[in-house]
């Protein structure tokens, strides 16, 4: 194969591996915003908290993969106390939401820092190594976090459209006020979208630690490129945001490959900019009549 096809190959395997976990995180901001309109910022807090919960289950019990099983249920567990105790009271004014969720930005990482210290940490990936294909390499952990992405977010399709919950959900996200004269018990229905959104952000935050180094401000990166990828592929559109996310990833790699990397944000980001000046709703549409 041509040197630089392989080259040019090899930059969109390591975005289209970034952005999978973009596209996960960006799925559970769409779906807590499609139902409740509340832009929870304080998403990329509950990665980092996801992360450090998995290093600390490998830490303790050696085995990697438990950590993946004990950071999903303990974040969606933080998503009920979080609902439960502050974001059901904000449903009415959307804005107070944002409001709050700035706020439990600065209280979870407060949290992690007395936990876990400020200091980065890092832990080894559970498959180590490679697979060469025509010259491109395939890092084996970034090959099974993309499949792990993909079953999430096919799951989440399935469930959204062939489900009699999914039904309750999409009918909730456009007329909350018709479900609940239709039986749909609409409080419920939100808070699970907020468990549901939380273990998202769990299943990313394991993703994130087989990446590289983390430290309790690691979430603010993340949250930014949620957020961007949501508002690319439309808010409240959770096929949009999947895709979105692949595009920014392998958008972030090819800048970083033939530009910079120290130039990746300010493409990327002013990529951003020029798309939602085009469309306002995001490429696949969404925002108004979130298409969950």
């Amino acid at each position: 194969m041509n040197e630089q096809v392989t080259v040019f190959l090899q930059h969109a395997f390591n975005g289209i591996s970034m952005g999978a976990v973009y596209a996960l995180i960006a799925a559970g901001i769409t779906l807590v915003y499609g139902l409740s309109r509340i832009i929870h910022f304080a998403v990329g807090e509950l990665v980092m908290l996801g992360a450090f919960i998995a290093l600390s289950v490998w830490n303790w019990s050696g085995e990697f993969w438990l950590g993946l099983a004990v950071a999903v249920p303990a974040l969606a567990l933080i998503g009920l106390v979080t609902e439960r105790a502050v974001f059901r009271f904000t449903l009415r004014e959307p804005l107070t939401g944002f409001i709050v969720s700035l706020g439990l930005i600065l209280i979870l990482q407060g949290t992690a820092v007395e936990i876990w210290s400020p200091n980065p940490q890092y832990s080894q990936p559970p498959l180590e190594g490679s697979w060469d294909v025509a010259g491109v390499l395939l890092r084996k952990q970034a090959v099974v976090n993309f499949a792990i992405v993909v079953a999430v977010l096919a799951l989440c399709y399935l469930v959204l459209m062939k489900t009699t919950f999914g039904k309750s959900l999409r009918a909730v996200s456009d007329d909350p006020g018709a479900a609940a004269l239709m039986g749909i018990p609409v409080r419920t229905i939100i808070m699970t979208t907020f468990v549901i959104g939380s273990a998202l952000a769990g299943i990313a935050g394991w993703m994130v630690l087989t990446l590289g180094l983390i430290t309790p401000f690691v979430g603010a990166i993340y949250v930014l490129r949620g957020f961007a990828v949501a508002l690319i592929g439309g808010l409240g559109n959770i096929q949009g945001a999947a895709l979105a996310g692949i595009g920014l990833g392998v958008a972030e790699s090819l800048a970083a490959g033939y530009v910079g990397p120290g130039w990746t944000d300010a493409y990327v980001f002013g990529a951003v900019v020029l798309i939602l000046l085009w469309r306002p709703t995001g490429l696949a549409g969404g925002s108004e009549g979130a298409k969950l």
